[in-house]
């Protein structure tokens, strides 16, 4: 946990000491802000289950902080620091009537680059993303052996989403999907999965 407050700290000083330089285009070039929003997993196996074994998918909650660094009057940078809190298993049922579960990503710290692309309006500007994205687990293993960790992922996302400006602050709904490329699992009972997720945001940058 102190690897991701450090990493969080050494983000928002950075973008402190960013968010007074002036652009070109009559405002800052550089923002910065917060988000929060909720999620919903999309575990998916490419390979067939063991017969015993079922996937379960809900809902959980993010908040991380983030930058705009503009490079024209319709593009940008938005790089993302965000605490995921995921709601994904794999439940296995047992001859003997007994269950097990392998929780899947239960906590990572996501790490975004996202390229926006937004039609610059008075008041409501829609715009669309897309943006590699690191998903490093942060939750540790328990003590328990019938329980696995869970590996690092990269995703890619693309989302579209609506600026609103304001007096003080832009408040940004955002909708974006997460397309893991990479296998999370280390079951050794399950052959590969893939982590999958939808997420409503709302961003706060001023």
């Amino acid at each position: 946990m102190s690897k991701v407050v450090f990493v969080l700290a050494v983000l928002t000083s950075s973008l402190t000491s960013f968010s007074q330089d002036e652009g070109s285009f009559g405002e800052k070039r550089v923002k910065y802000g917060f988000n929060l929003g909720v999620n919903y997993s999309n575990l998916l196996h490419k390979e067939a289950l063991p017969e015993n074994a079922s996937l379960s998918n809900d809902f959980g909650f993010r908040l991380g902080i983030l930058a705009d660094y503009r490079l024209s009057e319709i593009v940008s940078i938005s790089p993302k620091a965000e605490l995921s809190f995921n709601n994904s298993s794999v439940h296995f049922a047992h001859t003997d009537g007994t269950s097990s579960e392998y929780r899947v990503m239960p906590v990572s710290l996501d790490l975004m680059t996202h390229f926006v692309f937004k039609a610059n309006r008075e008041k409501l500007s829609p715009y669309f993303l897309f943006g590699p994205n690191v998903k490093i687990p942060i939750s540790k293993r328990s003590d328990n052996s019938a329980e696995f960790s869970t590996n690092s992922d990269l995703a890619i996302d693309c989302g579209i989403g609506i600026d609103r400006a304001g007096t003080s602050f832009n408040f940004s709904p955002e909708l974006r999907y997460s397309f893991g490329l990479l296998n999370v699992n280390q079951q050794p009972s399950v052959q590969s999965l893939r982590f999958h997720m939808i997420s409503l945001v709302f961003n706060f940058v001023g």
